[in-house]
């Protein structure tokens, strides 16, 4: 995928990228306590909505979510309707700043098969073209494209952010657990950032469409 993002562009994103995680796991600590959310973070145990009051992928979008598509230059609409051939279909997302139609599907960590297929489906039945689909639980994320009517959709990027969650999680968990370098955490957010900013998916798949065309 071709990047259009300098690298004071990206390291600022990747800052920022950390602090959302930051966040994201002391308010997780907070609502589910510390034994439950280091379980959710590792995968070993299915996130608990009892223990939230909230269904956990609502939790997800509003705490997680939503504050890292911000960070990538997104502006997000949850639970958006209206999609050409998608009649009876919704998905969690949409971001409202992309001319491209696009597509979004949110699962609670440790589902991400469920969301890539749901995604998946999600713009195989949608007409509009070009297209893009973003599947997450948080902690991977999918990004699939199509260009030409008829198309079926081509997974562009996927990026396993995980390791950050964990780095963050022992610094919050652990009285005695030293706090990593902010550098070492933004150079883990790097591949990230320039595969799923709004800018480098943009250029990709309109470059896509202009190969194609030719």
């Amino acid at each position: 995928m071709q990047e259009d993002l300098s690298n004071i562009q990206v390291d600022a994103r990747c800052q920022n990228l950390t602090r959302v995680i930051e966040q994201f796991v002391h308010e997780l600590n907070v609502q589910a306590g510390k034994k439950h959310a280091t379980a959710v973070i590792s995968r070993t145990e299915v996130f608990d909505g009892s223990k939230l009051g909230q269904k956990p992928e609502r939790f997800i979008e509003i705490e997680l979510i939503d504050p890292v598509l911000r960070v990538l230059g997104y502006e997000p609409l949850f639970q958006p309707t209206g999609f050409n051939g998608l009649e009876g279909q919704y998905p969690d997302f949409t971001a409202r700043n992309l001319e491209i139609t696009n597509l979004g599907e949110v699962k609670k960590p440790g589902a991400i098969r469920n969301a890539r297929k749901e995604s998946y489906t999600y713009i195989t039945d949608a007409t509009d073209r070009p297209i893009l689909g973003i599947a997450t639980d948080g902690l991977v994320w999918i990004l699939h494209t199509g260009s030409e009517p008829g198309e079926l959709p081509t997974c562009t990027a996927q990026v396993d952010i995980q390791e950050i969650f964990d780095k963050v999680r022992l610094e919050q968990c652990y009285d005695r657990a030293d706090r990593r370098s902010r550098i070492e955490l933004r150079g883990l957010a790097q591949e990230f950032v320039r595969k799923f900013s709004r800018d480098s998916v943009v250029k990709h798949v309109v470059e896509t469409q202009s190969t194609e065309t030719k």
